[in-house]
């Protein structure tokens, strides 16, 4: 509230009493500046006059102060501090039109702030939005055209029993026992006409189950692609906050 001149305006017009002829005001001792009107001290009517209309006088001057900084509005402190596209910002809910006691207001919600950048075409304005709060990728992703490269690996196969038709082709070597007999092997003979026959007389050996230790590495290959099946769930994009009432005045 801005001072009221003519409810302390007091002496401020030099006059001259007609009772004594003198001045309606005077200065005041220094006595009296120092320590005050004392017990049964007379007060001059000057010196009451004078205090009256420095104090007067020092109320206007700081008014007019006051007027030259700010224009002399109702408000003026707080107008001028948050002029129209002034941002408020608080930790409580009441509206800065309740609070301050002017504006309209524009309440800026579930957003960041970033600070204008003339070199980014994202920020090179005030008022642009943008962002999301998640992200997701999408499934079935492919990986086409690797270019040459290799797959390295070691593997073991264990306790697999070979069929007839998985056996490659080889051979197996059978000692002779001439014509003894019993155990395996084969027996030399001959027939009437002096061929030499020789008859098997053992089993070669069963397909019992066995393991095979492989170790080695898959050679490089040309080009190919890899396909990729599975989801891969939203991810925040939201950094450490703190959240406030925040408001843009538009008016």
């Amino acid at each position: 509230m801005a001072i009221n001149e003519e409810s302390v305006r007091w002496a401020s017009v030099p006059s001259i009493l007609p009772e004594d002829g003198l001045p309606n005001t005077s200065p005041r001792s220094t006595e009296f500046k120092n320590t005050g009107l004392q017990n049964n001290q007379p007060l001059p009517l000057q010196w009451l006059n004078g205090q009256f209309k420095d104090i007067y006088l020092a109320l206007k001057e700081a008014q007019s102060q006051i007027d030259s900084i700010v224009g002399g509005s109702s408000q003026p402190t707080l107008e001028s501090i948050y002029p129209v596209d002034a941002l408020y910002m608080s930790f409580n809910s009441t509206t800065p039109d309740v609070a301050l006691g002017f504006g309209t207001w524009v309440a800026i919600e579930g957003s960041f702030l970033v600070g204008v950048d003339s070199g980014d075409t994202d920020f090179d304005n005030p008022l642009e939005t943008g962002g999301t709060k998640s992200h997701t990728h999408t499934n079935n992703l492919v990986l086409a055209d690797a270019g040459g490269h290799t797959h390295t690996d070691t593997f073991d196969v264990d306790g697999h029993q070979l069929s007839v038709s998985q056996l490659p082709a080889h051979t197996h070597s059978i000692p002779s026992r001439g014509n003894s007999s019993g155990g395996n092997g084969y027996v030399e003979d001959a027939d009437s006409t002096g061929t030499v026959r020789a008859t098997n007389t053992g089993s070669v050996g069963s397909g019992e189950a066995h393991t095979h230790n492989l170790s080695g590495s898959i050679s490089t290959v040309g080009n190919h692609n890899h396909t990729i099946t599975g989801g891969i769930q939203s991810t925040s994009n939201l950094p450490p906050y703190t959240s406030i009432f925040m408001y843009r005045r538009t008016a």
